[in-house]
């Protein structure tokens, strides 16, 4: 029994894998919350120290027998403390097997286990005949198996009961058998030696358990913050999932491991779609719980062997490993897209979001890690390219169109600078008599290698790397210069020109207008600025604010792409414009579509009701042009009449047009 404790009791360092099972605090036991696995783990390890205790057991019954063979104890009384040893520790055991040691605040059982062994030395010591202070010394033995497992006020509780168990003994012994007293005050000499001597060993073995303690807290303080610095160096603060420097690593370990033994992998890029206007309406808070629920969503659509990092911002990687068939990576793409395309739940709200994915496999498209990183970002963008919320696959050819952008890129802030821009116009013609009404002004550059590069292939990229803001600027003073011009020569046309999101945004877009108008003497009310539905949508009040202050330096306001956002009547309303332009989506399939009918009168009935103006985009039928006017649409634009044209053409259409003097023309940029 007292070897058996021993075990249990062992110095830290010879279960330092095992985690504490409980410990005892000034007396109060703790007690750790674990899973049925780690329970079970538990129980096979306490009785893996059972099973190494039987060794002690044996010896222990060896030594009383021999002490038997030697004449110290009788054979009756030796068998009785043998029985008593075997049938307390049978009981141990069927607890530990059992899981009834689970019902103790000490599941490992050591108090039990050391008040035994006192109890069993105590009753050996009443049957022993001689050398009774030796086996006193026992004691201090059964004390050390519960050195590091009670505590202080534990250990003296342990002390004063051997103390009157012995008294016990020698007052039993006087009483019952006076003969196997040799002397009797030896015997209460020994007593008062324990008396000094075990509770001084209980303090100094409950501070050691208590130095011990704070030793093991301090350890897994110290792991706790290695953890954390971990986490912090491989984690991703918002998602939780791995950052960008654990994943490269990753990465490179991966393609190291696939290229050794002849397997692919494969990388996406993901990309969330307009994350940036969660950000700007909803705020930061709003839109880091969006990421962390992409995150999530995304680690539910791969499996537990591929890796899943965030990138930083709105964009996301996953590392795929050994691709079990050819369609694998499309159906796990399209997962990814389905799973993202539910609604989340934001300030309760439903908001929709979708993600663009660039696919690149290994080794076709790149055998390191930077290859493959820019392939799938390059293919990422040919999906925004291609309407967003849908993925593509890596090609050479993107890398061609990739490298041309980013030439286009370099070349575009000097452009303006060069003289390279240039303006083309696109009539506004009266839908009721077929007047010339005005212009749009739309620029194009002047490439010295590519030639004429219409706005689809440079305006995204301008407004992507804030160039939008210098040309507008120039088309701005350029369209203003040319209206004035115009009136100088006597043909007064209004010229009205589009206002980028970024430019609007600008806090100097005011001065900028004012410029323009003062530089090239142009009246006011001969600028038109054209903006769009959904740019005035993201911020409704600083928007109105906004065009009041352009419509007070006297120009004229229209909206772009009406029916494309989401405003309402009373947003209409608070908005002092003149003009709502019907998107060209609207217009396609008039007059065939009911939908795009049904929303073409809505639109035209709004504005009559408002007292406003509506001119129709890209018209390219008769039967478009006579549901307009059927509809009494005023103004439509469109290829039916004529594409942009430069201004010695436009001059020329005009000298052969029918004008009129009372309404100007508008051009927009």
């Amino acid at each position: 029994m007292l070897w058996a404790a021993a075990v249990q009791a062992a110095p830290p360092w010879s279960f330092a894998k095992y985690r504490i099972e409980g410990s005892a605090t000034r007396g109060r036991q703790s007690r750790v919350t674990q899973t049925p696995a780690e329970t079970a783990q538990q129980q096979a390890i306490r009785l893996e120290r059972y099973s190494l205790a039987l060794y002690s057991y044996s010896l222990a019954l060896a030594l009383l027998f021999v002490g038997h063979a030697f004449g110290f104890i009788d054979t009756p009384a030796a068998i009785g403390i043998a029985l008593a040893t075997i049938a307390s520790n049978a009981v141990v055991y069927l607890m530990l097997v059992s899981g009834f040691n689970l019902r103790f605040a000490d599941p490992s059982l050591t108090k039990l286990q050391v008040y035994l062994g006192i109890t069993l030395l105590m009753a050996a010591l009443y049957y022993v005949d001689a050398a009774r202070g030796i086996a006193l010394g026992l004691c201090f033995l059964v004390f050390l198996f519960g050195l590091f497992r009670m505590s202080t006020r534990e250990l003296l509780l342990l002390a004063l009961y051997t103390l009157a168990a012995y008294a016990l003994v020698i007052n039993l012994l006087m009483r019952l058998r006076p003969d196997s007293i040799q002397n009797l005050k030896q015997d209460w000499f020994n007593w008062m030696l324990l008396a000094v001597a075990l509770p001084l060993f209980a303090v100094i073995g409950g501070r050691i358990r208590e130095m011990r303690e704070r030793l093991r807290a301090r350890k897994q303080e110290l792991q706790e913050a290695i953890g954390t610095i971990q986490a912090l160096a491989t984690r991703d603060e918002v998602t939780g999932l791995y950052n960008r420097a654990f994943f490269t690593e990753s990465l490179r370990h991966a393609l190291a491991q696939a290229e050794r033994h002849g397997r692919n992998a494969a990388l996406l890029f993901i990309d969330v779609d307009r994350f940036k206007l969660i950000n700007d309406t909803l705020g930061h808070p709003v839109g880091d719980q969006a990421l962390r629920e992409i995150g999530t969503r995304l680690a539910g659509c791969v499996r537990e062997s591929d890796i899943v990092a965030r990138l930083g911002g709105d964009e996301f990687v996953a590392l795929i490993e050994g691709i079990p068939a050819p369609d694998a990576l499309q159906e796990l793409g399209q997962k990814i897209i389905d799973s993202c395309a539910r609604p989340l739940a934001l300030e309760r709200r439903e908001v929709a979001l979708s993600v663009s994915i660039g696919i690149a496999v290994m080794p076709q498209d790149g055998r390191d890690a930077e290859t493959l990183m820019r392939n799938a970002d390059i293919a990422m963008y040919r999906a925004k390219a291609q309407g967003r919320n849908c993925l593509r696959f890596y090609t050479r050819q993107m890398s061609d169109r990739a490298e041309e952008r980013l030439e286009l890129e370099t070349e575009l802030h000097q452009a303006a600078a060069r003289g390279e821009l240039r303006l083309h116009y696109q009539p506004e013609v009266s839908v009721r008599d077929g007047e010339i009404r005005g212009v749009e002004a739309l620029v194009r550059w002047q490439h010295p290698r590519r030639g004429l590069l219409a706005p689809d292939r440079f305006i995204d990229i301008a407004e992507d790397t804030g160039a939008i803001v210098p040309i507008g600027r120039w088309v701005l003073h350029e369209a203003c210069s040319r209206a004035a011009a115009w009136a100088r020569r006597g043909t007064r046309y209004s010229v009205a020109v589009n206002l980028s999101p970024r430019q609007f945004s600008d806090p100097g877009l005011l001065d900028t207008v004012a410029a323009a108008l003062a530089a090239s003497g142009l009246d006011p009310a001969l600028l038109e600025l054209e903006i769009t539905e959904s740019l005035v949508m993201r911020d409704p009040d600083a928007a109105a604010e906004t065009m009041r202050r352009l419509r007070g330096l006297g120009a004229r306001l229209s909206m772009d792409d009406f029916g494309t956002g989401y405003s309402s009547l009373g947003y209409l309303k608070r908005f002092p414009i003149t003009t709502v332009k019907l998107d060209r989506s609207f217009v396609r399939d008039l007059p065939h579509r009911e939908d795009d009918v049904a929303v073409a009168r809505a639109v035209l009935a709004m504005a009559k009701s408002l007292r406003m103006d509506v001119t129709a985009e890209g018209v390219e039928r008769a039967d478009q042009l006579e549901f307009l006017r059927r509809e009494g649409c005023a103004a439509y634009q469109g290829h039916y009449f004529s594409q942009p044209l430069a201004e010695e053409a436009l001059f020329a259409l005009l000298a052969t047009g029918r004008l009129s003097g009372e309404r100007p023309v508008t051009a927009r940029g």
